[in-house]
């Protein structure tokens, strides 16, 4: 009998200060399995946003980590904000964490522990049987006499080697997903600024004046390129 695999429990600690989550020696429960996941954000100057993002992706590549989705959006203010998820290995998670937190301070930080070594030691036992069950049925097609028999064990073992393929591969699952954590972090520049702010319309303005000059640029690149040829018609036209 297969068995799929079990919806996840999450143990969610909510961090007001982050400081408090960092100050304490281990965040999450302790375990044989335990997946590690972390979900914050982080509010930076316009000045310092790009290079807030170079820092905490340079740290991943210090930590031997990767980053598996980025996501890059703009407000109606024009502000940005970058949203990317990094897996880290798992035993480095939490100085990682805390690397991150000195590049730039958590505005908010959200831990989370699923300890799954309940579905591994399942998988473990299933597994035993399993495997014990089809050393004795191996036993048994050695020693049937007839071909009937032997198909019958046969087709008792493809089901069972089915089934442990389905265990083995679960358990993997989770080996992997207990190998690296994960954190989400989302870092927005310039978050809370009113529209009444000075530092709001000098970056509008800005913003304004890339835009213009770049189409301005663009036009150009265009309108000289068929000026000319239009001149170089008329020329033309005007000889005969």
């Amino acid at each position: 009998m297969t068995m799929g695999v079990p919806e996840p429990y999450f143990g969610v600690e909510d961090m007001a200060n982050s400081e408090v989550a960092f100050s304490r020696e281990s965040s999450f429960s302790q375990g044989d399995y335990i997946i590690k996941t972390a979900y914050g954000s982080t509010d930076v100057s316009s000045s310092n946003f790009e290079n807030t993002i170079d820092e905490v992706e340079l740290l991943v590549k210090n930590f031997s980590g990767n980053i598996s989705n980025t996501y890059l959006s703009t407000n109606y203010q024009g502000l940005k904000s970058y949203n990317l998820t990094m897996n880290i290995p798992a035993e480095d998670f939490e100085n990682f964490l805390k690397e991150v937190e000195d590049i730039s301070k958590f505005t908010n930080i959200n831990l989370n522990a699923n300890d799954v070594t309940k579905y591994v030691l399942d998988i473990d036992s299933r597994l035993k049987s399993l495997n014990e069950e089809k050393e004795a049925l191996e036993e048994i097609k050695e020693e049937a006499l007839s071909t009937s028999d032997k198909l019958q064990v046969q087709s008792q073992l493809r089901y069972i080697n089915q089934d442990i393929q389905v265990l083995e591969g679960q358990k993997e699952y989770y080996e992997n997903s207990v190998s690296y954590s994960s954190l989400t972090l989302v870092i927005r520049e310039g978050s809370g600024v009113s529209l009444f702010s000075w530092n709001y319309y000098v970056q509008r303005a800005l913003n304004w004046i890339e835009s213009i000059i770049g189409f301005v640029v663009s036009f150009a690149i265009i309108a000289v390129p068929l000026l000319l040829l239009v001149l170089g018609f008329r020329k033309f036209r005007s000889k005969d």
